[in-house]
């Protein structure tokens, strides 16, 4: 990949680091040292590069936002926030993958996003992280069930069958890490990586679960769903913005950003 950079600039960037990134061979060859840009960073000074021919060239080819978002964040919160951003800059277009918070660090750090936001745990040091708010959740089952608006313990409220969001996803691993520093395991009846099925079988009354207080408050306006009220728990997690943290911030990508922080 390094060989994929211009000649002159290796060479430029050998004359400032002191170093060989490659061999100047006619049959060249990456160093040792130049295996030690190759990732993270060559991806992403091929893709300025890459940029900045383009742009000279055509300065509307780079009109193209590709954002992700974790499930929850891209079902709650993205649409409003596209909907401006296209209202604000409509040369623009955006392109959107929702997916879990681990999908989505992935395909940061391979350069295939320009934006994250999620509401899981990133794990890559070179991923930047920003804090945009901190979004409750609640406890809730169908309007017949035996715990609808009540007030329990975390113990009794786990104890009914769980309707989970996949083991892997954001959602899954906040609510988790939560309840296990207070010393309770937790054991799916259900796992899915659908919020709707997950709605339909808690409609159903086939277990309880936790939703983000957004939706939550929507369901049981609706009278689709009923909160349960836990004692001693109460949970919040936070909404990140995320970038690779030697990804060039464009003008589009500061727009997005400033709108995000200004709505918040």
């Amino acid at each position: 990949m390094l060989l994929s950079l211009p000649l002159a600039l290796i060479r430029e960037m050998e004359q400032h680091y002191g170093t060989r990134f490659s061999t100047g061979l006619i049959k060249d060859y990456i160093t040792e040292e130049g295996k030690g840009i190759t990732e993270p960073y060559a991806t992403h000074l091929i893709s300025i590069y890459d940029d900045i021919e383009t742009s000279f060239q055509n300065p509307d080819a780079l009109g193209i936002l590709r954002i992700g978002a974790s499930v929850n964040v891209g079902s709650y919160y993205l649409p409003e926030y596209i909907e401006l951003f296209e209202q604000q800059l409509p040369n623009i277009r955006t392109q959107v993958r929702i997916s879990t918070t681990e999908v989505i660090e992935t395909l940061l750090l391979e350069n295939q996003l320009d934006l994250g936001i999620v509401g899981g745990i990133i794990h890559s040091p070179f991923i930047k992280l920003s804090p945009i708010f901190s979004e409750a959740h609640v406890a809730v089952c169908c309007p017949t069930h035996s715990m609808a608006g009540k007030t329990v313990s975390l113990s009794e409220f786990i104890s009914q069958p769980l309707l989970c969001r996949e083991r892997n996803s954001g959602a899954f691993c906040a609510f988790q890490s939560a309840v296990s520093q207070l010393g309770y395991p937790i054991e799916p009846a259900w796992e899915s990586s659908s919020q709707e099925a997950l709605l339909e079988a808690t409609y159903l009354g086939l277990g309880v679960t936790i939703l983000p207080e957004k939706l939550a408050k929507k369901e049981v306006s609706k009278n689709q769903l009923a909160q349960i009220h836990i004692s001693d728990f109460s949970f919040q997690n936070t909404v990140c913005l995320a970038y690779h943290k030697n990804k060039f911030i464009s003008s589009a990508m500061q727009n997005f950003i400033n709108l995000v922080f200004s709505i918040k």
